[in-house]
């Protein structure tokens, strides 16, 4: 009888933890069709899992400054397009494109960056892209 219970409560369990998964991972909050460009100074690189972030400010359109929150995905996964520890630092001037909320607040998700001196980084919410397709037969 013990153990029986103990199988349905495992059971009920891993088919609940699924949705909580899927729902923390989800993209509905950003508009996905649509691309800012922010301009602007480097005020934090959060390099940490889950997710890293890094945190702008921004000159807003009537000359405000305004603080933009970016994220990307976990470490393990930006790392093989470039992003490291020490990739953005505190003062420096930066370039993003980033995927702004639907909700008009200001963060985003990092679609990539450009600095100063002409280093390009892509997007920082996946794995790259495999560098051949597989043969068709």
């Amino acid at each position: 009888m013990r153990s029986e219970l103990i199988v349905v409560v495992t059971i009920a369990a891993a088919l609940l933890f699924p949705h909580s998964l899927f729902a923390h991972h989800s993209s509905a909050a950003y508009d996905t069709g649509k691309r800012v460009i922010l301009k602007g100074t480097v005020k934090e690189w959060v390099y940490s899992n889950p997710h890293c972030f890094l945190i702008l400010e921004v000159k807003g359109e009537g000359g405000e400054l305004v603080v933009w929150t970016n994220e990307t995905q976990a470490p393990s996964v930006i790392f093989p397009v470039g992003y490291r520890r020490d990739t953005f630092k505190f003062g420096q001037q930066v370039t993003v494109t980033v995927e702004p909320f639907k909700n008009g607040q200001p963060f985003g998700r990092i679609l990539g960056a450009v600095f100063p001196d002409g280093k390009v980084l892509g997007p920082a919410v996946g794995p790259p892209p495999t560098a051949a397709a597989a043969p068709q037969p």
